[in-house]
């Protein structure tokens, strides 16, 4: 009887056992919470100077004014972030990439996807990425599940490498979403960072690892990032821009992407630019730091000291001339000096990302304190 049995059921097993799993998934999967989306447009955009509705670096009017490799970089969103307040145990995000990029010295999180922060002891606390998964440049994510059913004041980054045509946050059926209550990052004139891809945010792993980021949430300041991939060369036309910034400070950081017989010029005309249009906010250059390979190739390590000494004499001329509130940062330390500190030799891992904001971060704090 039992071998009849056996032979009845064998055929029907395959069934039996997907039925079984199908039930046992059903039972201990919880159903996703259906969100309710918002414009992120409808909260405070910050680390952007301008009030265009998009998520772009410059506003329209300097397309015409800037280098166009300038202009296609401005449109990547770089350190603009948005601040919400929500009492959501869920939140989600939908956003649209404009370019859908792909670098292979970055993660796809660092390029192309979000960073979500909460405000917890007065700090921010990373809570979660949104992931850029799919095809096609278009992504929805949730960010935060499962949470508690609390009043929270948040931060989202945006993508270091990408642009973004739309950006949607979603939360659960009932939460609120709304503009801050507290003024955490909307009460402070902002530190204005002109610079290469490393201040743009190579190689981070995520947006909020980018040393800018960090500095946002350490000196709960906002820093507008005008770090422009292997392009950040001390050019006036960019300094036209940065002329319309109410800034509490000016960093100028281009030595990386500048030609060391260029050095010298390019930034003495760019800080009498900058001090002619805004006569007394700080100006702070920043010299490179010497690339890995320059440990083992004499020919980088030259170039990178001579960048070096082309911007300690351009400070000395600027000081001749009486150029007042004008400070200098060595490259020395920048990101340790274990050697430890990059993807591929020039651009900053997250550990790299870490040592340079820690470096920054005290001058940073001495130039802009009492600075509202």
């Amino acid at each position: 009887m039992k071998k009849n049995l056996r032979k009845y059921l064998k055929p029907l097993l395959p069934a039996i056992l997907l039925s079984a799993t199908v039930h046992a998934q059903t039972k201990t999967t919880p159903a996703k919470p259906e969100l309710v989306y918002h414009d992120a447009m409808e909260f405070p955009v910050i680390d952007k100077y301008h009030n265009e509705p998009n998520y772009n670096r410059m506003p329209e009017k300097f397309k015409a004014t800037v280098r166009p490799i300038i202009w296609s970089l401005s449109l990547n969103s770089a350190g603009i972030a948005i601040r919400f307040r929500s009492n959501a145990n869920t939140i989600g995000a939908k956003w649209k990439a404009k370019n859908n990029a792909a670098l292979n010295n970055m993660s796809p999180i660092g390029v192309k996807g979000l960073d979500l922060y909460a405000l917890v002891n007065n700090q921010w606390q990373f809570v979660n990425s949104g992931v850029p998964e799919g095809n096609g440049g278009s992504f929805q994510r949730n960010i935060l599940t499962n949470g508690e059913n609390v009043a929270r004041e948040y931060l989202l980054f945006l993508p270091l490498y990408d642009g973004v045509d739309s950006l949607s946050i979603g939360v659960n059926a009932g939460a609120e979403i709304t503009k801050p209550q507290t003024t955490t990052l909307l009460d402070k004139k902002p530190i204005a960072w002109y610079g290469s891809s490393i201040a743009q945010g190579a190689s981070a792993s995520r947006p909020g690892m980018a040393f800018t980021n960090i500095l946002v949430r350490k000196l709960q300041r906002p820093v507008i990032n005008f770090g422009f991939s292997g392009n950040g060369t001390f050019e006036t036309t960019v300094g036209e821009s940065l002329c319309e910034m109410d800034a509490a400070l000016f960093v100028i950081d281009c030595n990386p992407n500048t030609q060391p017989e260029e050095i010298y010029d390019r930034s003495v005309k760019l800080v009498q630019q900058i001090r002619k249009c805004r006569p007394n906010a700080p100006i702070l250059l920043v010299e490179n730091f010497i690339y890995e390979s320059g440990y083992f190739n004499p020919i980088v390590k030259q170039t990178s000291l001579k960048k070096q000494a082309e911007l300690k004499k351009a400070f000395a001329e600027l000081q001749k001339q009486g150029i007042k509130n004008l400070f200098y940062q060595t490259g020395a330390g920048l990101i340790g000096n274990d050697h430890e500190g990059t993807v591929d030799g020039v651009h900053p891992n997250d550990v790299g990302m870490e040592r340079f904001a820690a470096q920054m971060l005290p001058i940073l704090d001495k130039l802009t304190k009492g600075k509202p």
